[in-house]
């Protein structure tokens, strides 16, 4: 229903857009909205309706900023109220999204060919549309939560249809978004995020691939069959980023180039920032370049053979918990003592000073299977779990029907999560070991005295596991991790049969081999620096 006074007449629109009450926020935003949802039943011209968004648009930017700020690096999973605010800007995007397509279908009707002297605005308003469908995407990434229903099949053929026209690679400056871009790159852009699943990067990590996206999507080549390796497959059809099978595929986009640009920088790097060769003016995190480029090279392997789920496993999320249930429920405290009492030395002391208020709240959760592959799992908590995920975090996982005694722990990692409607949260989850144990690692004394002991998880990996053997432990500011000193418990007969091995056949002290979030990944192994073959998708 349209909003109270709003015209039929597009002539008086600007008129009613200056009655608004700009300064009651939420009744604007409120008005703004039932505007432009009633558009569609209006009987306007393509252009007409094309102009009465293009009055609209700047205001909707308006009443939307507020909620994007709130959104902003907001606490997860997000309040109900936040929730409404992102289904809000979804929302509005994919009206005015909706609205510039169908206006596109009215300016090239009835034959679907650009008339005389419109070339300029068909294209301009076909850019409206798929700009709208991908920042409706974008919003959905952005709060974890799945992409607004029709958001991908719209984009999809908005594309097609731009294309059929040769508008796709024309330039249009966008006052609003301060950029100028063609269709192309706004399509790119989006599938080369998808391909990078923005789900496993944190909200302020999107925001930069989602700028570095736009720029160098159009500079991959263009490949007349699938090119080896990464790629992008241009013409699905369906509510997805990508078609299911070839067959339907226009194009390909090949991604290798990328792939050895992040390569070459993050090898070459000498402090924290790092610089596509493509991209020179633009600084990239050398962490989210390395995660970037993990993430581009698991995709080969993402829609990979995966069997199916149903099942439930136990889960125990971050590191106190999972330390805690490897233990036999001891909190670090007494898991302390105990090595002291089987009389293991503690960073070269004869004594040992255990660290006090140490009281672990560990939860195990079920979670359902939704799929799985030899990498990882995906899974789901149900609402009631009250799951607190975060990216990067430790899981241990073990079968819903072992006992507590018998049971044997996995360890993994989250490498994405995406909260649904339903208030489930899914998650992929990255295997890091198949046996895991509890140790405490003393790093070597510095310049402050005494190192305390830390908190740490000791694992094998399976086959092809990059490392085999490791050690992962929360990385501590000010604390050099190499060449600490490992305590173990002695009455662990799976640790004698699975690991003892690779700790004898060790040739090093204990190093830094990788990061995961917050955690830091140690081994006397150095790792195998393979991403398109080791890195696993989850």
């Amino acid at each position: 229903m349209p909003p109270t006074g709003f015209p039929t007449d597009a002539r008086k629109l600007r008129q009613w857009v200056d009655t608004l009450p700009r300064a009651n926020a939420e009744a604007t935003l409120k008005l703004v909205h039932q505007a432009l949802a009633c558009l569609h039943g209006l009987a306007w011209r393509g252009a007409v309706r094309a102009e009465a968004l293009d009055i609209l648009r700047p205001l909707a930017y308006d009443v939307m900023a507020p909620l994007s700020v709130k959104l902003r690096n907001a606490a997860l999973p997000l309040a109900p109220n936040l929730v409404a605010a992102t289904k809000v800007v979804e929302a509005m995007h994919m009206l005015l999204a909706h609205g510039y397509r169908q206006a596109v279908a009215e300016l090239c009707a009835p034959d679907g060919k650009v008339p005389m002297l419109k070339g300029a605005l068909v294209t301009n308003v076909l850019h409206r549309a798929c700009s709208h469908f991908a920042l409706a995407l974008a919003q959905a990434w952005r709060s974890y939560r799945a992409p607004p229903a029709q958001a991908w099949q719209s984009l999809h053929r908005s594309y097609a249809f731009a294309q059929l026209l040769r508008l796709d690679t024309k330039v249009v400056d966008d006052n609003l978004s301060a950029r100028s871009s063609s269709t192309r790159q706004i399509y790119l852009q989006s599938l080369l995020m998808a391909l990078a699943n923005p789900y496993a990067f944190a909200q302020a990590e999107q925001e930069a691939l989602w700028h570095l996206a736009l720029d160098y999507g159009i500079r991959l080549p263009v490949a007349g069959e699938r090119p080896e390796g990464v790629s992008l497959a241009l013409g699905a059809d369906a509510d997805r980023a990508f078609a299911d099978d070839d067959v339907s595929v226009r194009e390909w986009i090949d991604v290798s180039p990328l792939l050895a640009d992040l390569q070459a920088a993050v090898a070459g790097a000498s402090g924290e920032t790092v610089y596509l060769s493509r991209q020179g003016s633009l600084p990239l995190d050398r962490r989210l370049a390395e995660r970037w480029l993990q993430s581009l090279a698991a995709s080969v392997t993402r829609n990979s053979l995966r069997l199916p789920g149903g099942h439930v496993l136990d889960t125990v999320l971050g590191m106190s918990s999972v330390h805690s249930y490897l233990n036999g429920g001891r909190n670090f405290s007494e898991f302390l003592q105990h090595l002291h009492q089987q009389q293991t030395t503690m960073a070269g002391n004869t004594s040992a000073s255990f660290p006090g208020n140490d009281v672990t709240h560990a939860r195990m959760l079920p979670a359902r299977v939704l799929d799985q592959s030899q990498s990882g799992y995906r899974v789901s908590w149900p609402a009631e779990a009250q799951a607190r995920v975060r990216i990067g975090e430790l899981v241990a996982l073990a079968l819903h029907a072992e006992s507590l005694q018998s049971r044997t722990w996995l360890l993994g990692t989250v490498r994405w999560l995406r909260y649904e409607d339903s208030d489930e949260v899914s998650a992929g989850i990255e295997l890091l070991g198949l046996r895991a144990w509890p140790i405490a690692l003393t790093p070597e004394s510095g310049k402050a005295g005494k190192a305390q002991p830390l908190r740490a998880i000791e694992f094998v990996a399976g086959p092809g596991g990059n490392p085999r053997h490791g050690i992962i432990v929360a990385a501590t500011a000010h604390v050099v991790l190499d060449g600490a000193t490992v305590h173990r418990l002695d009455d662990d007969p799976s640790w004698l049969l699975h690991a003892q091995h690779h700790v004898i056949a060790a040739n090093g002290p204990l190093r830094l081999v990788g990061e995961i979030g917050e955690y830091a990944v140690l081994s006397h192994e150095a790792l195998v620096n393979d991403n398109s073959s080791e890195e696993l998708s989850a």
